[in-house]
C-alpha cells in the first residue's frame, strides 16, 4: 500500500509500473521526488487522497513481461559495475541519439515556424541548446571520471563520493532546465498550426525527457544509493 508520508522515488522503487502514470501527470520522481507525497501532491494543487487511490489501482495492475518495470527491477539486481556498465550502454546510447535527433528537427521547425511562433521557438532553442551541452558534458564526466573510479574504488571513498555527489546536483540542475522547457511547451502540447514535422519535433523531445528521467532515477535512486553502502 502506497500511503502519503512515502516519496515518489520510493514508490517508482518500489512499482516501476507506476512511471507512465506520474509522467502524464508531469509529476517529478527522480530529480525533486524526494520530497512526501501529501506535500508534493498539495503543491501540485491535487487531491491527495484521490491521488494516492488512483496512485495505488496502478501499482497494483500486473505489468507486461518488457516494460520498464522489468527493466528497473532487473537493474536493481545488478552490481553497482554491471549498473554503470548498463547505463553507459544503454541510457547514454538512446539520451545522445535522440539529443542529436531533437536538436535538428528543432532547428528546422525554428526556421519554418519562425513568422508565427518565433518568441517561443527562440526561447525553447535556447534552454534546449543549453540543457543539451550540459548532458553531453555530463555523460562524458561520468565515462571518463566518475565511473572509472567507482570500479576502481568499490569501497568508497571520499573523494568519489562528493563526485557522485556532483554528479546528483547536475542531474537537478538538468531536472530544472526540463521542468522549464515543459511549461514552455504547455507539456509538448503543439499550436494548432503545426506542421507533422513540428508534432514530432515535441513527440521525439518528450521521449527523450522520459528516459532521461528513468536514466536519473536509476542513478539517484538505485546505483549510487547502492555504491554508497559499500562504505
Amino acid at each position: 500500500m502506497i500511503t502519503k508520508d512515502m516519496t515518489l522515488a520510493d514508490v517508482v522503487k518500489a512499482h516501476p509500473n507506476t512511471i507512465g502514470f506520474l509522467n502524464g501527470l508531469h509529476l517529478d520522481y527522480c530529480c525533486g521526488g524526494h520530497e512526501a507525497i501529501s506535500i508534493a501532491i498539495r503543491e501540485k494543487g491535487m487531491d491527495v487522497e484521490k491521488f494516492l487511490a488512483e496512485l495505488n489501482e496502478v501499482a497494483a495492475r500486473p505489468t507486461a513481461a518488457k516494460d520498464v518495470h522489468a527493466d528497473i527491477e532487473s537493474f536493481k539486481d545488478l552490481k553497482v559495475t554491471e549498473m554503470l556498465d548498463d547505463l553507459e550502454a544503454t541510457h547514454h546510447v538512446t539520451d545522445l541519439r535522440l539529443m542529436a535527433e531533437t536538436e535538428e528537427l528543432l532547428n528546422k521547425i525554428l526556421i519554418v515556424h519562425y513568422p508565427h511562433h518565433g518568441e517561443m521557438l527562440t526561447r525553447l532553442h535556447h534552454l534546449y541548446a543549453g540543457l543539451k551541452a550540459e548532458l553531453e558534458e555530463h555523460f562524458a564526466k561520468e565515462e571518463q571520471l566518475v565511473f572509472p573510479l567507482m570500479r576502481q574504488h568499490p569501497h568508497p571513498d571520499k573523494e568519489t563520493l562528493d563526485l557522485v555527489q556532483q554528479l546528483e546536483d547536475e542531474h537537478t540542475g538538468a531536472g530544472d532546465v526540463i521542468k522549464e522547457i515543459q511549461q514552455l511547451t504547455n507539456n509538448f502540447t503543439p499550436p494548432e498550426d503545426a506542421c507533422p514535422t513540428f508534432r514530432h519535433t515535441y513527440a521525439t523531445m518528450e521521449a527523450l525527457f522520459d528516459d532521461i528521467f528513468i536514466h536519473i532515477f536509476k542513478e539517484n535512486s538505485i546505483a549510487f544509493p547502492e555504491y554508497a553502502e559499500q562504505q
